[in-house]
């Protein structure tokens, strides 16, 4: 890929942040509108990209390489509690590459844990623990789960981080901190769900804020 000028730079910022908030790439008009600039304009900042190698252009619609779509990374959606379960608004905060620690996963999401529930596990307030959705529980003995995993549970609507213990038709979720009591609830109550397992936890060292 050939160097881009300064105003080339801007124009392919639009454009990944654009397919970042809305899942998908602009319109011509769209990115007139960002750009605040003539339609015309725009064919040409295109044009000039696409020559650079930087976007490719198919039925009018642009696409952007999959090295740049991938620098999104993983959308943080919201938050979770290690503690009382709070409300999970899924309000996407910012997105963290995590390509090389989790290869072949799709459908990753991040939440920022508020709570010191689960220190034991070395999940503590601020970190950002990485869920995997795909994996489910319905009941005891389906979903590929297995007892003493660390999961997203949402109960009523509310999300917390907890291990889940499963005996018989019983469901515990245990925190990693003496001064909570475990929670336990019928396998069969239809407002207990698991949105996902923790598959990873990122930590910052310094308190700095995820980008977004």
């Amino acid at each position: 890929m050939r160097t881009l000028t300064k105003r080339q730079q801007e124009v392919l910022g639009v454009i990944a942040e654009f397919y970042k908030q809305e899942q998908r790439p602009p319109t011509i008009r769209e990115l007139a509108g960002r750009l605040a600039c003539h339609i015309k304009t725009v064919y040409q900042h295109l044009l000039a990209l696409e020559q650079k190698g930087w976007i490719e252009r198919r039925k009018g619609r642009i696409r952007l390489p999959s090295e740049i779509l991938r620098g999104q990374g993983v959308p943080i959606v919201g938050r979770v509690a290690a503690g009382l379960p709070i409300l999970a608004v899924e309000n996407i905060e910012g997105y963290v590459s995590l390509d090389d620690l989790f290869p072949n996963r799709e459908g990753l999401f991040g939440l920022r844990v508020r709570g010191d529930s689960m220190v034991g596990a070395h999940i503590c307030d601020g970190d950002l623990v990485v869920v995997d959705p795909s994996y489910r529980f319905d009941s005891p003995d389906e979903g590929g789960l297995s007892n003493r995993e660390i999961v997203i549970v949402v109960i009523d609507e509310e999300a917390s981080v907890k291990r889940l213990q499963v005996e018989g038709k019983s469901v515990r979720l245990i925190s990693e901190n003496p001064a909570y009591e475990p929670m336990e609830f019928d396998a069969g109550q239809s407002e207990i769900r698991i949105a996902g397992k923790v598959v990873g936890v990122i930590r910052a060292l310094e308190k700095r804020s995820i980008s977004g």
